[in-house]
């Protein structure tokens, strides 16, 4: 059965609207974008939903963060990133199976209603990969999967293993979820960063990305006093190390990427290595201001992520857009930095590579992955200055009102179709009040 979606009004990345469009679907891809008054070839069994006039985007891309952490929000706040991750690196002692599975579920939903279409996420060794896996994907999200490879101590209770079993484990990782999931779920080759890493096991991450030709996506540059120890460590920045241990490129994508200079902004730039902006995060852990104004003036390409909900206490991609575009202002100084347009590419073309073709525009023969968003709302008064209002005066769980993944309605007016919002809720908070107890006795 085919999928018709009528009257919407295409809210283009120059900020004009288009008129009336019916765009049709069959299985998980946009068959034809036609005219209101062009209905033929209209398969009769199809599914027809009825914007009227409502406008349709590009779903976004959640390019950076860690479901399972939401059981950890709001009781973890006010400490600096050391401290910080001596307590995620026990989430799989402190909570069950069933706890991370609802927990990561609950972060999924966030997700999904805000408007992400897909999401990258990387989880810590001893998080169960099958309860975060099935949670994420239960809800109609693509999946771009990572585990971290960690060989190093960084802090007292860094879970590191040898680099060969990090390696294999990796390897291991890739054969069993790639592809899986009808296609849903990709892979990306991941260590937690140069300080819980060797230079052994980022060039052994290489080589994997090399030979399976998959990407990589890692932490980099994130906190002050972990990138100085980088540099005693290895005598470079943490980017300049990244470069020499051969895993800068198109397909790599670097999270938060703080304290760095000018020259390791250049080999960003020349590598074609992807920047991801997870703004609330840096801000909540004091980890610091990226000067991602500087790599849009040079043509990195960025993207956004809401990182973990222990950290960023947030899943919502257009929250996270709106503080990162404002900081970028204050940053430079420069008005015209992270303007509305940009930052709305940012948000629908995502992290190059990023395991899925997403063009970040709506045309036939794309992947039926899109958002409509309700056009009566208030801040839509004036069709000049919709994307501009989108951008910095709205929130994803107010605005997104449909979303289309893979050709299938997985949100319609506002509620999740696949998975019941309101028992999921009810459940977890069920089992995290059962389990709540293991973290305040730690």
């Amino acid at each position: 059965m085919g999928l018709l979606v009528k009257n919407v009004r295409f809210l283009n990345p120059d900020g004009k609207l288009s008129e009336n469009k019916n765009i049709f679907v069959e299985k998980d891809k946009i068959t034809k974008v036609v005219n209101t008054s062009d209905e033929t070839n209209m398969n009769r069994d199809s599914q027809v939903l009825d914007c009227n006039g409502d406008f349709a985007v590009p779903g976004f891309m959640n390019c950076h963060t860690h479901l399972f952490q939401c059981s950890g929000r709001g009781l973890m706040d006010d400490i600096e990133l050391t401290k910080w991750l001596e307590i995620i690196w026990k989430f799989p002692e402190l909570f069950s199976e069933e706890a991370i599975y609802y927990s990561t579920l609950i972060g999924a939903i966030e997700t999904l209603k805000s408007g992400s279409i897909s999401v990258a996420d990387i989880i810590i060794p001893g998080i169960p990969e099958n309860a975060v896996a099935d949670a994420i994907t239960s809800t109609g999200l693509r999946l771009v999967y990572g585990k971290m490879a960690n060989d190093y101590m960084e802090g007292t209770n860094t879970p590191a293993k040898s680099t060969e079993k990090s390696l294999q484990e990796a390897e291991d990782f890739y054969h069993k979820w790639h592809g899986k999931a009808d296609g849903k779920i990709t892979t990306k080759f991941t260590f937690m960063g140069l300080p819980a890493a060797t230079k052994e096991l980022v060039m052994g991450i290489g080589e994997l990305s090399r030979k399976y030709g998959v990407g990589i996506h890692a932490h980099a540059a994130e906190g002050k006093a972990p990138t100085e120890k980088v540099r005693e460590r290895f005598g470079m920045g943490e980017i300049q190390a990244l470069e020499s241990f051969g895993v800068l490129g198109e397909t790599t994508q670097l999270a938060h990427v703080i304290w760095i200079d000018d020259e390791e902004i250049e080999i960003l730039k020349n590598t074609g290595t992807t920047v991801i902006h997870c703004p609330l995060t840096n801000c909540k852990l004091t980890d610091g201001l990226s000067p991602m104004h500087k790599f849009q003036k040079t043509g990195i390409n960025i993207a956004f992520g809401t990182d973990g909900a222990a950290s960023s206490s947030n899943h919502d991609l257009l929250l996270e857009a709106r503080t990162g575009a404002m900081l970028q202002k204050v940053a430079s100084m420069d008005s015209k930095s992270f303007d509305a347009p940009s930052v709305f590419k940012m948000l629908c073309k995502g992290a190059g590579d990023s395991g899925f073709k997403n063009p970040g525009e709506i045309n036939e023969g794309d992947p039926a992955d899109f958002l409509i968003l309700d056009s009566s709302d208030s801040r839509f008064l004036v069709e000049e200055s919709c994307l501009n209002n989108l951008i910095y005066g709205t929130t994803g769980k107010e605005i997104v009102k449909h979303i289309i993944i893979a050709g299938e309605i997985v949100v319609k007016n506002r509620k999740t179709t696949l998975i019941s919002e309101k028992e999921t809720i009810l459940k977890a908070k069920e089992v995290l009040e059962k389990e709540k107890h293991k973290f305040f006795d730690r």
